[in-house]
C-alpha cells in the first residue's frame, strides 16, 4: 500500500483488527487487541502513514476510549467505590506498583534504557493511556533531538513488544482463577446483571403518537 491514503490505512487496520478479534477459541478472543496485531504486521510489511496522522489518531483514540468508560462505568462508580471501595482501590495499587518496581529494575539493574522501560510497563500492564503520558513527559524533558526522536519512537516499540504478553498473561491468569475457584460464567453474569441493575436502573423506552382531531 505504498502512497496509499492515511485514512484508508487506519481504516483497513481498523477493520482487519475488530474481524481478527472476533474470532475465538474456546470461547477466548483477542477483541479489540486484535488490531495491534494487523498494525503490527502492516507496519512489519512496510506499510506507513505519516507521524502527524498517527499522533492525531492515536490522541482522539485516546479521547474517545477514557470517554466511553467514563459513561460506561459512571452510573455506578460511586456505589461501587462506597461497597468495595477500599479493596478495589488496594488491588489496583498492587497491581500498579509491582508493575513499577519490575520496571525499575529492568532499567537499573539490567540496564534497559528509560524510554524503552515506559514502554515496556505501559505494554505489559495494557494500559494504552499511560504510553501517551509518558511519550508527552518524554518530550518535555528531552534537551535535544536525539533524544526526542528516541523518546518518540522507542516507547511504542517496547509496548508492542510487551502488550501481546501481557494479553496473553491476562487471559491466562482469568483461565486458571477460573478453573482454581470453580467460577460459573453463567452464574457471574446472572450477578453482574443483577448489581448492574440495581446500581443503574434501566431507562424506559416508550413511543408517543399524538394526534390533533
Amino acid at each position: 500500500l505504498p502512497g496509499a491514503p492515511a485514512a484508508l490505512v487506519l481504516a483497513l487496520v481498523a477493520g482487519l483488527g475488530l474481524a481478527l478479534g472476533s474470532v475465538k477459541v474456546r470461547g477466548v478472543g483477542l477483541t479489540t487487541a486484535g488490531v495491534l496485531f494487523v498494525g503490527l504486521l502492516l507496519g512489519h510489511l512496510g506499510v506507513a502513514v505519516e507521524g502527524e496522522v498517527l499522533e492525531f489518531a492515536r490522541d482522539f483514540g485516546l479521547i474517545l476510549f477514557v470517554t466511553s468508560i467514563g459513561l460506561q462505568v459512571g452510573p455506578g462508580f460511586v456505589s461501587s467505590l462506597r461497597r468495595s471501595g477500599m479493596t478495589l482501590n488496594l488491588l489496583a495499587a498492587s497491581v500498579v506498583l509491582l508493575g513499577v518496581g519490575l520496571a525499575a529494575a529492568a532499567h537499573y539493574a539490567l540496564g534497559v534504557e528509560l524510554p524503552a522501560v515506559v514502554g515496556i510497563l505501559s505494554g505489559a500492564t495494557t494500559n494504552t493511556p499511560s504510553l501517551a503520558a509518558a511519550q508527552q513527559a518524554l518530550k518535555e524533558v528531552a534537551t535535544d533531538a536525539a533524544s526526542l526522536a528516541r523518546g518518540a519512537t522507542v516507547p511504542p516499540l517496547g509496548y508492542a513488544v510487551a502488550y501481546p504478553f501481557g494479553v496473553a498473561g491476562i487471559i491466562l491468569a482469568i483461565l486458571v482463577l477460573k478453573v482454581a475457584f470453580r467460577v460459573s460464567m453463567p452464574l457471574e453474569e446472572k450477578l453482574l446483571e443483577r448489581t448492574r441493575r440495581s446500581e443503574a436502573p434501566p431507562l424506559h423506552r416508550a413511543n408517543l403518537e399524538v394526534t390533533n382531531a
